[in-house]
């Protein structure tokens, strides 16, 4: 995982599978930049991302919460087919935004 600042932005780069494992080694981390840094919008970057469980949705769905507790926005990218599939049948995008890397857009999923 890489944490970049950017403009107003905190981008967190994931790689390789969010599971059970991967996701114990990286959440106190991701909690502590994001309450430390408090940016207007939070990006999860998902270009290197393989594989994702329930325990990485949980992750996410967790981390939504923390950035809307002090009013920041938590954005997706860069998301796989799969993922996104994924993502769809839990709900996510009901919630969450994804960025287009292409245009750099924001749109509703």
């Amino acid at each position: 995982m890489k944490c970049i600042h950017q403009d107003k932005a905190l981008i967190f780069a994931f790689s390789g599978e969010l599971d059970n494992l991967s996701i114990l080694k990286i959440k106190a981390d991701v909690i502590r930049e994001i309450d430390r840094v408090q940016a207007p919008i939070v990006k999860f970057d998902f270009k290197d991302v393989t594989f994702i469980d329930s325990t990485g949705i949980g992750f996410l769905l967790a981390r939504y919460n923390q950035v809307q507790g002090y009013r920041g926005e938590l954005i997706l990218k860069n998301i796989s087919p799969a993922i996104r599939r994924l993502f769809a049948l839990s709900g996510i995008f009901q919630i969450m935004r994804v960025e287009k890397e292409n245009d750099r857009k924001e749109v509703h999923v």
